[in-house]
């Protein structure tokens, strides 16, 4: 995976599994920022008790920094496959996402995949920046996503 070095050299971020007592706080988080950031989405799209659905079934890792969890990584490990990659809003642009992908792909031992709504240019730009390649497209409630790849 090609890093970029991160946009804020003082911040001290601690990237692990997260505790179960934090799952609550993830999943707070995942609604949240989803809510705020997916305008293409109907409202109340992203629901808490969905993540907390999701954690069941995936390892769930934590960017945390001075005990405040700053980003969420959920993974479905099977398949290597992102399914969750979160950043609370004031985090945003601080390379807590690229320390996120670098841990757990570190981690897994290989590439990565993930899906990101093709609305969301930022994400899409992000992705490819850090060498993922698109491999297949599908339509979700008509929005369309793509299945992004990283190279092995």
């Amino acid at each position: 995976m090609a890093l970029r070095p991160p946009a804020c050299k003082t911040l001290s971020l601690s990237i692990r599994r997260a505790r179960r007592d934090e799952i609550q706080a993830c999943a707070d988080l995942y609604e949240r920022v989803g809510s705020a950031t997916f305008s293409w989405r109907p409202k109340n799209w992203f629901k808490a008790t969905d993540f907390l659905r999701f954690a069941k079934e995936e390892a769930v890792y934590v960017a945390e920094s001075n005990g405040q969890i700053l980003g969420i990584l959920s993974l479905y490990r099977p398949e290597r496959f992102v399914h969750c990659l979160y950043v609370d809003m004031p985090a945003q642009g601080l390379g807590v996402g690229t320390a996120l992908l670098a841990h757990v792909a570190k981690d897994v031992r290989g590439p990565l995949a993930l899906k990101v709504d093709e609305p969301n240019s930022r994400a899409l730009a992000f992705y490819k920046a850090l060498g993922f390649i698109e491999r297949d497209s599908g339509d979700d409630h008509g929005i369309r996503w793509l299945l992004l790849r990283q190279d092995a």
